[in-house]
């Protein structure tokens, strides 16, 4: 996308976009925690809808804390921390540039935040950023953010980007949104807004050259 002529508002997922992250470490540290093999630990995790029910705000950390014990089998020694230090692992530093041109994007567009997370996942973000940035919270950043588990809605569903867009009363024509799931993207372009896919090609900073 070239033209951004006609763009007022700019809705950036966090994870991939904003945040580097690598779910092989998160993978590696649950398998180091329960003895079982990282392919069984990518097995469980993909057929449990523990996490999804943690993005959705179904559950709060204490239920998601127990169910991790559940589903990886861990033993009585292993603490609460470690299992959050483990589910923490695939969060990255957060790269200067990436703030630094959002903060630039903020003096000519309304921008805002959309994210499947967590509580766990958003505390250890806010802590990196602080800690790479100097930034206080990703709200300092955004008009406005929103996650999953306040909304109660999850992308790529329809619903999610409806709600956004009502309640900042933002134009589908005038909004684009970047995420990193082709899924993510397609359900916006459903709901009728602009959508990019953030790649290693194309990166929130190479995507923005033009805005």
């Amino acid at each position: 996308m070239k033209d951004f002529s006609n763009i007022k508002n700019i809705i950036l997922d966090l994870g991939a976009v904003i945040i580097p992250i690598d779910f092989s470490l998160t993978f590696q540290a649950f398998a180091s925690l329960s003895g079982l093999s990282i392919q069984e630990i990518e097995q469980r995790y993909k057929s449990s809808n523990l996490f999804i029910d943690f993005e959705k705000g179904i559950i709060g950390n204490y239920q998601f804390l127990c169910g991790v014990r559940v589903l990886l089998n861990l033993p009585s020694s292993i603490s609460d921390q470690q299992i959050t230090d483990a589910w923490n692992a695939l969060l990255l530093p957060i790269p200067m540039d990436h703030i630094k041109r959002i903060q630039e994007l903020a003096s000519t567009y309304r921008l805002f935040l959309l994210s499947n997370t967590n509580p766990i996942h958003i505390a250890e973000v806010q802590a990196i950023l602080y800690k790479y940035t100097q930034v206080s919270r990703l709200e300092k950043l955004f008009e406005k953010v929103w996650y999953s588990y306040d909304l109660g809605l999850i992308k790529p569903g329809v619903d999610i980007y409806k709600t956004v867009l009502m309640q900042k009363q933002l134009t589908e024509q005038e909004t684009v949104f970047l995420d990193d799931n082709a899924d993510n993207v397609a359900g916006a372009k459903q709901a009728g807004i602009h959508a990019l896919l953030v790649d290693e090609q194309s990166t929130l900073i190479e995507l923005m050259k033009h805005a």
